[in-house]
């Protein structure tokens, strides 16, 4: 975690983004009609604004091209270099308009002395609500930057803090388990301690994503060790997408609901039942579902601890997606059902 950390020192964000180029817009624009409302003896408001609006969102636009362009770059540089970088980048692009801006209207022309004084006044007047906008800009940037490290610090934590609670019960039912089938079967006990040590070795691993296939590979071998400690009470029915299989997802984000499935939902029912595990793409979107039985209240209410699990997977997928991931819960008088809903990568 601190190489993925510290990999990325930069703290600019990704201005290509049609949302930030929007958001882009409407501020300079803002700011326009701000500056355009104070009082001037030399033209009217309305053209005021659009001369203010015509040059402003001229520089915001190519300033915002620049720092899309060299993003990778200025990220990859420690973080004061990146502030000032980035600073002076922005500033040369205010000069250069400045001048464009000169030149264009004519002043060039005639160089007296009240020109050049209307001339050194724009520029100083530029630079000095350039190097304000930039400084609360890169500011407002780096907190961001902050508050996203502190999460994924944060996230991190609760992945690892999720990956130790392999239930010490799980731990001993199995170790019974594999104990019983020495004597009687000992190819199926050897399987089972390979599945047990799958499971232990994916929770000592740093990764917080991987790949579809090696969540479901993880789960299955959760399953066969169930298998073997509830035997017929327990069945599963796969719906699977092979072309989904090789989608990034965060490490653990089937297994403990599968193992909240068989904790609260099929062990408590004298019967047993099955639990169906379902992996499809649809709208753009992996969609993963876990479906188990329940006693008839229409919730797993018996143990606090099924809500630690699924509330330790929203955070992280708020954290990873934002509100384009989905996490939702549907509690039917005989079914319970958690679906997640991860946007792919475009």
């Amino acid at each position: 975690m601190e190489t993925d950390l510290n990999s990325n020192r930069g703290f600019i964000p990704n201005l290509c983004d049609v949302s930030a180029v929007f958001m882009l817009i409407l501020m300079v624009e803002l700011l326009s009609l701000l500056l355009a409302l104070a009082p001037s003896e030399q033209s009217g408001f309305w053209q005021r604004l659009a001369l203010i609006s015509f040059f402003s969102q001229w520089i915001g636009l190519v300033n915002a091209s620049l720092l899309c362009g060299l993003k990778n770059w200025l990220n990859k540089q420690s973080v004061k270099i990146c502030a000032v970088s980035s600073f002076m980048l922005m500033m040369l692009v205010t000069v250069l308009f400045s001048g464009l801006a000169i030149y264009i209207s004519g002043l060039m022309d005639v160089l007296s002395d009240e020109n050049k004084q209307l001339i050194a006044y724009f520029i100083v007047r530029n630079l000095a609500i350039s190097s304000i906008i930039y400084g609360v800009l890169l500011r407002y940037f780096y907190v961001q930057y902050q508050w996203r490290l502190n999460l994924q610090a944060q996230s991190h934590a609760q992945l690892q803090a999720l990956k130790a609670r392999i239930r010490p019960h799980f731990l001993f039912n199995s170790m019974n388990t594999i104990a019983s089938l020495v004597r009687i079967d000992a190819d199926k006990a050897e399987k089972a301690v390979e599945d047990l040590s799958d499971l232990f070795r994916a929770s000592l691993k740093e990764e917080t994503n991987h790949t579809l296939r090696d969540e479901l590979d993880l789960t299955a071998s959760y399953l066969d060790i169930e298998h073997l400690r509830l035997d017929q009470r327990l069945s599963t029915e796969w719906i699977l997408d092979d072309s989904a299989m090789e989608i990034e997802v965060p490490s653990l984000c089937l297994q403990p609901l599968v193992e909240n499935a068989i904790y609260h939902g099929v062990e408590p029912l004298s019967d047993g039942g099955n639990i169906k595990i379902s992996a499809q793409l649809e709208n753009n979107r992996l969609c993963l579902s876990v479906s188990n039985p329940v006693t008839g209240h229409g919730a797993m209410s018996r143990h606090k601890g099924n809500h630690m699990a699924q509330a330790n997977i929203q955070a992280r997928l708020a954290l990873m997606y934002g509100d384009e991931a989905e996490f939702i819960i549907n509690a039917e008088p005989n079914l319970y059902t958690v679906s997640i809903g991860i946007p792919l990568k475009t």
